[in-house]
């Protein structure tokens, strides 16, 4: 009887949904607001979901959103019918949308809305592509993110359509993608992921490794999605478990809608965040600090608190000549306020700026260390904390060597240009790959890791001693050194002596006890320490000199994070400079619009020569430059720049403000490309229609040289482009091509053939790879010719000794090199050997001979007509040519073989 009931109920309401639609097709669309309202309500539903670390279950509401959804999902639709012309849906893997279920898109559109009031969104990392739904929602979704999916690819007859759909709606965003296995490619990563979506393999231990992985690249701030988080996929709940487990995430919610089967599996997901363990401090509001800290597992007051439990308030008030109100009868004065370390700061400078001498105390404090006699040879990759203008590694490292080195000093950039003796006045430290951070050490992050950590005579002038501290131990390698000299202030009781007359006072607000030194030092098997010194007794101070290795053991500090002492922008975009003497100047307007522009956030330079002190003074006025990295790290820079930002796709010759708006790196400078083109035979004018348009549009290109060799007849194609210079050679010769630096504005240089079509990304690829490579010749792989033992030219061989001149990409300054050499010049007047000249200058400046771009499909060059060249009329081009090459060795007393 209850089943007719049932049965009976049920059909009532069927029967009550059929009239409603008969009644809304008759009133026709007058009530479409009220019917909107009934549909939003359908897709109210309610979704089971599971707090997993809480085993509760509580209800959560997907609301519907109007336009900005209905956008996406025609976006969806798109997109299944573009990779479904591919595939059929069967054979498609990924199904965070089909064209029925929304609730999960619901969900984590929520998820991302909420996630983006308290943090922003710069960086989206996503295991398992597939037929890019999630991406295409995550991109919709977020306005200037960058993407990057790591993905097996063994789909490609639908995800090579899918990814270039991708790319081509959203094609104001920086999209990544890394093929192969994601537990190897991972790993590999070097960035931070704000928003990690994992959808990988779900079978054996693929999850947990994924998870495990992902773990490692999340931002501090970060969210976490799971697709596929039900007892329909048992590995994917075992990582979670092991995420759970291991305390590396945050209260994560497994979302199980009720009755929702897709392809004979419940549909479920998960959404959290990792907790990123190199965030150890505590982000307690300024109004709620606690009354202790933990620092290295071991608990002190912070003042006023005192007392065994911490429960003692003794507030007393700081004034021009006390710092009583942030000091601790234990621990000492272990921070202080942006206003007292800024008076400190100011000091500081005065000092400095009139001091002719080159040293700190180095050898005092080098005979403190007896000589850094226990110290090994080679000390690795080193960074040296509160560098100040001399730095301390200049005397460790007279004896010693080193693979590179990172100075972290606030007023580097200052001392550079008002220090005298500055010891890395141009920016480099002797001729090691040099790294300049120009910030507070407090705001150091913890990812990369060094050999060797010095920081002598440091800690007594910042603002957070303990912040500074932990950071130093972060970044040190397990067994890696720390170089560490600080006095010791236990008699010290938080007032100048005398007040109104305190220089020392004035200078070093933070002063530590012993009992903090000693701590750190627990951390490290001692290789050397000396609490008794001859610089200490001269100075009538307590303090140590340590030399430790750093234990294989784990400390954690919990401490509340202080406000940023120095000057930050609420920007989103990082923009790195690549400047070199030649066009330092020249980039000072860019420099002066990226500055004042209220979207960046910072400001990066990149050396590619050594500077002089009127480059230096050049570039170093603008106040958002942060970083600068020395030329000798050229070859690793996108390593080097990885550490600290993500490093940018494509170089760029300038800027506009336009170009401004986002939150990806942009790169700008010397490595955007001057293209030198020739040409003489009016056969060739159809091939100029093509390739003139092509160029201009290219964003790396600066300006395009048409040389016009032929007198005779008239150049009749459109030369009314931007970036276009026409040039009438008065004399038909093959040394025109490198007779123009007077036009050229960027380092780079290429000289191609006009029977050619060069793709852009063939043209960035060699750009990347010239820009590594600034002295050398870079060339196509296709174009490789050989000499032999004869110094005779050939095609074929083993080792590539020339790249003809078809395609040519070099420094400008190879050009002044070549037309002021007037018998090279002389001799290529009336022969075509100019290229084989060029190469064998280039040879003999630097001893090495060409770099090989590849072409593949995306970066290609595309054959045009080569109609009355001369390789096809001269019957004897390859006498000619080896002709060329024998004068060429003989000259430059070179051999190319």
């Amino acid at each position: 009887m209850s089943q007719m009931i049932r049965r009976f109920q049920k059909c009532l309401i069927l029967l009550l949904i059929v009239c409603f639609l008969v009644l809304f097709l008759f009133a026709g669309f007058d009530h479409v607001e009220f019917v909107k309202n009934i549909l939003r309500a359908k897709f109210q539903q309610s979704v089971q979901v599971f707090s997993y670390n809480k085993s509760v279950t509580i209800e959560t509401k997907v609301t519907f959103e109007g336009d900005n959804q209905d956008s996406l999902y025609k976006l969806l639709d798109e997109l299944d019918v573009t990779i479904r012309r591919k595939s059929p849906e069967s054979k498609i893997y990924g199904n965070i949308y089909n064209g029925k279920g929304k609730i999960q898109v619901e969900s984590y559109i929520s998820a991302i809305k909420e996630f983006s009031k308290k943090y922003p969104i710069r960086t989206i990392c996503e295991i398992g592509f597939a037929g890019g739904h999630s991406a295409t929602l995550f991109l919709h979704s977020t306005d200037s993110a960058s993407y990057t999916a790591f993905d097996m690819w063994d789909r490609a007859e639908y995800e090579d359509s899918a990814i270039a759909w991708i790319r081509k709606r959203f094609s104001d965003r920086q999209i990544s993608l890394v093929k192969g296995d994601s537990t190897k490619t991972v790993p590999q990563f070097a960035g931070k992921c704000d928003l990690i979506h994992v959808d990988g393999a779900h079978h054996a231990h693929f999850p947990k490794t994924d998870m495990k992985n992902m773990a490692r690249v999340a931002s501090v701030n970060n969210l976490l999605l799971l697709d596929d988080c039900s007892k329909s996929w048992p590995a994917v709940l075992k990582g979670v478990d092991y995420l759970k487990n291991n305390d590396l995430v945050h209260d994560i919610e497994m979302h199980v809608p009720e009755g929702w089967i897709y392809r004979g599996a419940q549909k479920g997901w998960c959404i959290g965040s990792y907790k990123v363990k190199a965030q150890t401090i505590n982000t307690s509001p300024v109004y709620d600090l606690p009354k202790s800290i933990s620092f290295l597992d071991k608990t002190f007051c912070r003042p006023p608190w005192h007392g065994d439990t911490c429960a003692v308030n003794d507030n007393k008030q700081c004034s021009q000549w006390s710092d009583e109100c942030f000091y601790s009868k234990v621990t000492g004065t272990l921070s202080v306020s942006c206003e007292r370390w800024h008076g400190a700061q100011s000091v500081e400078q005065v000092t400095w700026d009139q001091r002719e001498t080159a040293t700190d105390r180095n050898e005092a404090h080098a005979k403190s260390f007896n000589f850094y006699q226990s110290l090994p040879d080679n000390l690795g990759d080193i960074i040296e904390i509160g560098a100040g203008p001399f730095t301390q590694s200049q005397t460790i490292l007279k004896d010693k060597n080193a693979t590179s080195i990172t100075l972290v000093e606030p007023m580097a950039f200052h001392y550079m240009t008002h220090v005298k003796r500055c010891f890395y006045k141009n920016g480099s430290f002797m001729n090691l790959p040099t790294t300049l951070l120009s910030m507070p050490a407090e705001e150091l992050n913890n990812t990369r890791k060094f050999d060797s950590l010095v920081m002598i005579n440091v800690i007594e002038h910042v603002y957070d001693a303990l912040s500074i501290l932990n950071s130093a131990i972060n970044l040190i390698k397990e067994n890696g050194l720390f170089i560490w000299h600080e006095r010791l202030w236990d008699n010290y009781r938080g007032v100048a002596t005398p007040p109104g007359n305190d220089r020392e006072f004035q200078l070093h607000p933070i002063r530590i006890k012993t009992v903090i030194a000693k701590h750190i030092m627990s951390m490290f098997e001692e290789v050397y320490a000396s609490w008794d010194t001859e610089e200490l007794r001269r100075l009538k101070n307590q303090g140590v000199y340590f030399i430790g290795r750093r234990r294989n053991m784990v400390a954690k500090t919990v401490i509340p994070q202080h406000p940023a002492c120095f000057e930050r922008s609420k920007g989103k975009q990082t923009v790195i400079f690549f400047v070199s003497n030649m066009n330092s100047t020249f980039l000072q307007s860019q420099l002066m619009m990226v500055n004042d522009f209220d979207n960046t956030k910072s400001i990066i330079l990149i050396q590619t020569d050594n500077f002089t002190a009127k480059a230096t003074a050049a570039v170093l006025k603008f106040s958002k430059i942060r970083i600068m990295i020395s030329h000798q790290h050229l070859q690793n820079w996108r390593k080097e720049v990885s550490y600290y930002v993500e490093p940018c796709m494509f170089i760029y010759p300038h800027l506009t403000s336009a170009m401004l708006v986002g939150a990806d790196t942009l790169c700008v400078g010397n490595s955007g490309v001057t293209v030198v083109l020739m040409g003489y035979s009016t056969k060739r004018f159809p091939n100029y229609n093509e390739i003139l348009p092509a160029y201009t549009k290219y964003q790396m290109i600066d300006q395009i040289l048409l040389l016009w060799n032929n007198k005779n007849a008239s150049f009749t194609s459109n030369i009314d482009l931007p970036k276009l210079t026409f040039i009438q050679s008065e004399v038909n010769s093959m040394n025109n091509r490198f007779n123009v630096s007077q036009y050229i504005r960027t380092d780079a240089v290429l000289v191609i053939d006009d029977d050619v079509l060069i793709s852009e990304a063939l043209l960035s690829l060699m750009l990347l790879r010239w820009s590594e490579n600034p002295s050398r010749l870079v060339g196509i792989s296709r174009d490789m010719r050989y000499v032999n033992s004869m110094n005779e030219y050939i095609v074929r061989g083993k080792n590539p000794s020339l790249t003809i001149g078809k395609t040519m990409l070099f420094h400008r300054k190879y050009l002044v090199k070549y037309m002021q050499d007037t018998k090279l010049v002389d001799w290529n007047s009336k022969r075509y050997c100019e290229d084989i000249s060029m190469n064998a200058l280039i040879f003999k400046e630097t001893n090495l001979r060409p770099l090989f771009v590849p072409m593949s499909a995306q970066g290609s060059r595309k054959d045009l007509s080569e109609v009355d060249g001369a390789s096809v009329v001269d019957t004897k081009w390859a006498l000619r040519r080896t002709e060329c090459v024998q004068w060429a060795a003989q000259y430059f007393q070179i051999k190319l073989y």
